[in-house]
């Protein structure tokens, strides 16, 4: 079993008893929040229904529907489609293991120094990516800092729904309203192209700087809303979103940055790792950054296992 948080339960109570009468007093509803997830966790592999889940702790199944929907809306829980039961989320180990600056540190500061680029790392949180770390600095970039906050709407955020299930990938998709036919197929085949290389890449433009500049301040005030949905979507379409194979063999390429997803023990994709050259790139140096990148991340998700 994980313990989230391993402190002595004596030396809480003895916290809370300092003014004797006074103590708080527990609250019921984060007490059955607690039940559920300890259930679960007794049993990480399994599976349990809904009306086992609300059988076993004694709990309403309207309590217990509650409860479930919002630990699945943030990934604390699983639920599975075809059984309908539900089991252990993938965002507990994050909760387990927390990233923090420190720990990762060395692998990014290795990866600036082998690119020349500025390197950061994000991880997922509910419908945003948040920068828990950066190294390294780039003249032509704009500097990104721990605690900046994107919203994962398409067509950003690929290298976190490229390996989604066919029902998360239309979600993404129709986060922008309805794309057209022709955004459509340009995005499956690049969803389709970054599985198979392994890494995503961002266009160097004008009108990438400014959309960046803009969904990074809309994004600050919390999840996307229709006015980030819109400029995201308009800038789908009026430019190319990343590179399929034959519009990167020749010539020289501007290029923003180049990401690679970091997936859990689970196979999850929990976090990125993205370096950041703003600057143009021979075909060959697309291809070495992109192995820099997929190198880093495959450390990442070594120490994460």
């Amino acid at each position: 079993m994980i313990r989230i948080f391993d402190i002595p339960f004596d030396i809480v109570t003895l916290n809370l008893d300092v003014r004797g009468k006074d103590r708080q007093a527990p609250s019921p509803p984060t007490e059955r929040v607690i039940a559920v997830m300890h259930l679960l966790a007794a049993d990480p592999e399994r599976s349990l229904s809904l009306a086992e889940i609300s059988r076993s702790l004694g709990i309403s199944r309207a309590t217990g529907h509650a409860i479930l929907a919002t630990l699945a809306h943030h990934q604390w829980v699983v639920r599975h489609e075809p059984t309908a039961g539900y089991s252990w989320g993938p965002a507990i180990g994050a909760l387990a293991q927390p990233t923090n600056g420190s720990e990762f540190r060395p692998v990014l500061q290795e990866l600036s120094d082998t690119v020349g680029a500025q390197v950061f790392l994000a991880r997922r949180e509910d419908a945003s990516l948040v920068v828990t770390d950066s190294v390294g600095d780039s003249l032509a970039a704009p500097r990104i800092k721990s605690g900046l906050r994107m919203p994962l709407v398409a067509p950003f955020g690929r290298d976190y729904v490229a390996w989604a299930c066919d029902k998360d990938i239309k979600s993404w998709l129709e986060g922008i309203g309805t794309p057209s036919v022709r955004l459509r197929r340009r995005l499956t085949a690049v969803l389709a192209q970054v599985r198979q290389r392994g890494y995503v890449i961002e266009r160097h433009s004008r009108e990438y700087v400014r959309v960046f500049v803009a969904l990074r301040a809309l994004a600050a005030d919390g999840e996307p809303d229709p006015i980030t949905a819109r400029l995201a979507g308009a800038f789908a379409d009026l430019t190319l979103v990343d590179y399929l194979p034959d519009e990167v063999e020749d010539g020289v390429h501007q290029i923003a940055t180049i990401s690679v997803p970091i997936k859990d023990g689970d196979g999850v994709v929990a976090m990125s790792i993205t370096a950041a050259p703003f600057g143009p790139l021979t075909s060959a140096e697309v291809r070495a950054i992109g192995s820099a990148v997929r190198d880093a991340a495959q450390k990442i998700e070594n120490r994460l296992s």
